[in-house]
């Protein structure tokens, strides 16, 4: 599994949003202060609220808040909002994919892995970051 740019920059995105307390921050002080081109922030801020991961705030004071806490936002959560989900190998999420499967050894190597990617990026939070940088 490889994260997209565009998923680094959802992550670092949200992690401004999650230092910022619910107070609205507008997408082009996010996209400044975590160094994300503003063109691309603009459609990830909308991807963003789609996910149920942010909120739009409109005003003079507007601006993106997180829909959820920071602690019950996971980088899995982001990962999924953004790349449709983690996967070593295509099998493990198109069936359809492998002319032998149900027959292959390796198979279920894939399918642990992708289990044990998944339980620990759904352990890490948002909240858990920032603390971390502490």
């Amino acid at each position: 599994m490889e994260v997209s740019r565009r998923t680094d920059y959802a992550i670092r995105i949200l992690l401004e949003l999650a230092r910022s307390d619910g107070t609205p921050v507008s997408i082009r002080t996010v996209a400044e202060r975590q160094e994300v081109p503003y063109a691309f922030a603009r459609g990830i801020g909308s991807e963003l609220v789609s996910a149920g991961l942010a909120e739009s705030r409109r005003g003079v004071t507007g601006g993106l808040v997180l829909a959820r806490d920071a602690a019950d936002i996971s980088l899995l959560d982001v990962i999924d909002a953004m790349q449709g989900g983690v996967s070593c190998a295509v099998c493990t999420h198109d069936k359809q994919w492998c002319a032998r499967m149900g027959g292959c050894a390796v198979h279920a190597v894939w399918s642990g892995a992708d289990e044990l990617m998944r339980e620990y990026l759904g352990s890490k939070s948002l909240r858990g970051l920032i603390e971390d940088e502490r």
